[in-house]
């Protein structure tokens, strides 16, 4: 995908912006982070999609993150931080992310995390007690055990367990 750098400009009213199935992304230009007035991003089954841009914080009316089946995204960037808006992302089937920034526990109005088939999260990071919004969190058996270190902190917190379908977690790998 390439993109003028001048894109941002053309579209400056841009609420919603959905990209599924771009099989050979593996970057997103920067200047997306330009779409100040974005409310809705969801970047779905882009399997090489590797890296986002480090601006990403630069989106401040993103209310929706939905980073569904990026198999290759390997972290998300510390500028999330910024996101105060932010009420919603999905990292759900994101297998090569391993660590979650620290920053994360900035996201004030988070209410709903959904990461199931996380598999690579061996840990989260200790901000995440500071969301006192998040009401839910849906996920599979083996990273709601991460949760339990939070369920103390985070009083109104709902943790659904989703089963995981291995075998459609093994074909989101070969594909």
């Amino acid at each position: 995908m390439s993109c003028p750098a001048e894109s941002p400009h053309m579209l400056p009213n841009l609420t919603t912006l959905e990209i599924d199935m771009c099989y050979h992304l593996k970057q997103l230009p920067s200047g997306l982070c330009d779409l100040v007035k974005l409310q809705k991003l969801s970047i779905t089954n882009c399997h090489e999609l590797d890296v986002l841009p480090k601006e990403l914080g630069g989106l401040s009316n993103l209310e929706i993150l939905s980073l569904r089946c990026c198999t290759k995204l390997q972290e998300l960037p510390e500028s999330i931080g910024s996101l105060y808006n932010l009420r919603f992302i999905d990292i759900s089937d994101c297998l090569s992310i391993s660590v979650l920034p620290e920053e994360m526990g900035e996201l004030c109005g988070l209410r709903v995390i959904k990461m199931n088939g996380c598999g690579g999260l061996q840990e989260l990071p200790m901000s995440m007690s500071e969301l006192v919004q998040l009401e839910e969190v849906i996920c599979d058996e083996e990273t709601s055990y991460l949760w339990m270190d939070f369920e103390s902190d985070l009083h109104n917190l709902k943790i659904n367990v989703v089963e995981d379908d291995r075998l459609e977690s093994f074909m989101k790998i070969v594909q």
